[in-house]
């Protein structure tokens, strides 16, 4: 096996493992529910259906008469072969019932022979303690009658007997049947595991989208950890002063890689989104907004979605200004709109969805009216973004690629299943727009927790930082 073909099932084992993890972590409250729950049926219902038995026990040495230890070791050895199939004989069934009295034998017999020894263990069960040790005895006095007529003259001399027994065995047998249970239990629930995780597979790494896909991968941003401040804000913001460094060097690469993609094409119009919502689609466009306006790039933001918009949230913006639906239905003027975000030398202009929560959008992105709008946002600054909405869940997106150049989508790792982003993304590439990249957020590869004080300040570390690599 080769060095390349052992690393692809390495990787291939280790997101098998990352995968299944995941889905167990979700249905970790299914698996012990299997588990418990099988296992306490388990236990009430062995409790109460158990019968008792009580097993009384000896282990005995046969000899031939007049030999005693001294007998042959090869003969003795033929006698303790022997005397099981005698002692479960029916001759001697007979006689053990006719000796305690019985019209049927009261106990279970089992005989068990020592390999090469004339030693045989004699284990005798039944629901009563004292039956089972009185059918033990008479089995001890009555064999050498029965076996006289088989093997001639023999004696059975007692090496260990366990006396009337106390112990019905229920406790040995409820704990064991209560652990066979839970770990059906458990196997059923790590199967529902596994079937979850086969069924809702989700985008987990880069490779998976390269899987099917030739889409460019732009960058992957980690996982975001972060204090929430005392005003409420819970959004990311590059331009904050608690910002982590390893999502900053990513927005920075994506950023980049964006900046070489458009220099190349000489588009100007990207259209930010994903496959569904919750996948950070508004934070990326926002921030990546941010990051190109602060390159000497003259950059608009214009809110597109407008059912779920949360560019307010990101830019702490909550003065009652209207937005891109009032231009569209004539009521305000597009320079009324624009709103002009100054901070720490970065001048970008964002345009919000409306100043008010509407609940009816269906075409209205699609019009003529917009495709002029973007025409004359396109005369005045050199990259125009619209954050739109999913376009696996909803038309909008696919109504505002026929203005776009190209997409950009954002992909949310572990959230979306596999299928629902192949679906967006053909749905995106039916309508003709070329998907200029791929951005995977939320990765686990690589998580931040950069909470120093030194990370603190007057101005924003990410304005600092651009200083110091433009010089």
């Amino acid at each position: 096996m080769s060095e390349n073909t052992a690393e692809v099932e390495k990787l291939d084992i280790t997101a098998f493992v990352d995968a299944f993890w995941s889905s167990f972590k979700r249905l970790w409250i299914v698996v012990l529910v299997l588990a418990l729950g099988l296992g306490a049926f388990s236990f009430f219902r062995t409790r109460s259906t158990y019968v008792p038995a009580y097993k009384a026990e000896a282990t005995v040495a046969v000899y031939s008469a007049g030999e005693g230890s001294s007998a042959n070791p090869r003969s003795a050895a033929q006698l303790g072969t022997v005397f099981p199939y005698i002692l479960t004989s029916g001759i001697l069934k007979d006689v053990i019932m006719e000796d305690l009295g019985v019209t049927s034998l009261p106990a279970n017999i089992k005989v068990t022979n020592v390999e090469e020894t004339n030693l045989v263990t004699i284990s005798v069960s039944s629901d009563d303690p004292d039956k089972s040790y009185q059918t033990l005895l008479s089995i001890i006095r009555n064999y050498p009658k029965v076996a006289e007529y088989v093997v001639g003259e023999t004696v059975m001399e007692i090496v260990d007997d366990s006396g009337i027994p106390s112990d019905s065995g229920q406790e040995v047998a409820v704990r064991g049947n209560a652990v066979r249970g839970a770990l059906i239990g458990l196997v059923l629930g790590l199967g529902v595991v596994a079937m979850h995780m086969l069924m809702f597979r989700t985008i987990r790494s880069s490779k998976d989208v390269k899987s099917f896909s030739n889409v460019d991968h732009l960058g992957t941003l980690p996982i975001y950890r972060k204090k929430k401040r005392r005003s409420g804000f819970s959004g990311i913001n590059i331009l904050e002063h608690n910002v982590q460094q390893d999502y900053l060097e990513s927005i920075r690469l994506i950023r980049t890689r964006v900046m070489r993609k458009l220099e190349e094409s000489g588009h100007k119009v990207l259209m930010v989104t994903s496959s569904v919502p919750g996948e950070g689609k508004s934070t990326v466009a926002a921030n990546l907004a941010i990051s190109l306006s602060g390159k000497n790039k003259r950059v608009v933001l214009v809110d597109c979605d407008l059912r779920h918009s949360s560019l307010r949230e990101v830019f702490q913006f909550h003065e009652d200004q209207p937005g891109i639906i009032e231009v569209l239905a004539g009521r305000e003027e597009l320079k009324d709109v624009l709103v002009s975000y100054k901070r720490y030398g970065i001048n970008l202009s964002v345009i919000f969805g409306s100043s008010k929560n509407l609940t009816n959008h269906s075409g209205v992105l699609g019009t003529d009216k917009m495709g002029k709008i973007i025409e004359e946002l396109k005369k005045d600054y050199d990259i125009v973004l619209l954050d739109t909405p999913p376009s696996a869940t909803l038309v909008d997106a696919l109504l505002v690629a026929k203005y776009a150049d190209e997409a950009l989508y954002v992909i949310m790792a572990d959230y979306a299943r596999r299928s629902v982003v192949v679906g967006g993304m053909q749905e995106l590439k039916n309508t003709g727009i070329e998907i200029g990249g791929f951005i995977l957020n939320g990765s686990k590869g690589s998580i931040g927790g950069y909470y120093g004080h030194s990370y603190y300040g007057y101005k924003s570390r990410y304005y600092e930082e651009e200083k110091k690599e433009d010089q």
